[in-house]
């Protein structure tokens, strides 16, 4: 058995450890100041078919201390919910400008939205949408269910696309990405 005056500095290190710890843990969340968010989800369809894998931003009108972009990937069925700090979470209280990329998968593993974007940018900017009937919402202090975006694709942006994905590419480590 060692003598207690030997375990008395251990002791003392260990308790000051855990009392650091315990300060830092209840002191403050997470170090960030998040902002009370609130749900939002709704739909998008491009010429009347609902769209997969369609990105959505919420881009903020005004200026927020500690900004946050909302934003959201589309299911297969066209549908969404917004995510600002945690999945599905919401969006911060406020006025935003819509924007829509519905880029198609790359990379190597195909984790990648890099692809070209099927709505030919149109929709990609707050500059073009901020006009645009429906792009501009609210977000208030309760859940926003929205109505669905209703896109199109032009037949010349198809043809686009389409020729984009037939060209050939330049795989391996040294060739890029694969679109």
């Amino acid at each position: 058995m060692q003598h207690p005056s030997t375990l008395r500095p251990a002791r003392l290190a260990l308790g000051v450890a855990v009392a650091f710890l315990f300060a830092a843990l209840t002191a403050c969340d997470d170090g960030r100041n998040l902002h009370k968010v609130y749900p939002v989800k709704g739909k998008i369809l491009v010429n009347g078919q609902p769209a997969a894998e369609c990105q959505i931003t919420l881009n903020r009108t005004s200026e927020l201390k500690n900004p946050v972009t909302p934003q959201a990937r589309t299911d297969q069925n066209g549908e969404f919910q917004i995510t600002s700090y945690y999945a599905n979470d919401g969006a911060p209280e406020g006025e935003y400008v819509v924007t829509f990329e519905w880029r198609e998968r790359s990379g190597v593993t195909k984790q990648d939205f890099d692809g070209p974007d099927q709505l030919g940018g149109a929709y990609a900017k707050v500059e073009q949408t901020k006009a645009m009937p429906g792009f501009v919402i609210k977000v208030e202090r309760k859940p926003l269910e929205l109505p669905p975006f209703e896109l199109k694709q032009s037949a010349e942006t198809k043809r686009k696309f389409d020729a984009a994905k037939k060209r050939p590419t330049l795989g391996g480590p040294l060739g890029g990405s694969d679109r």
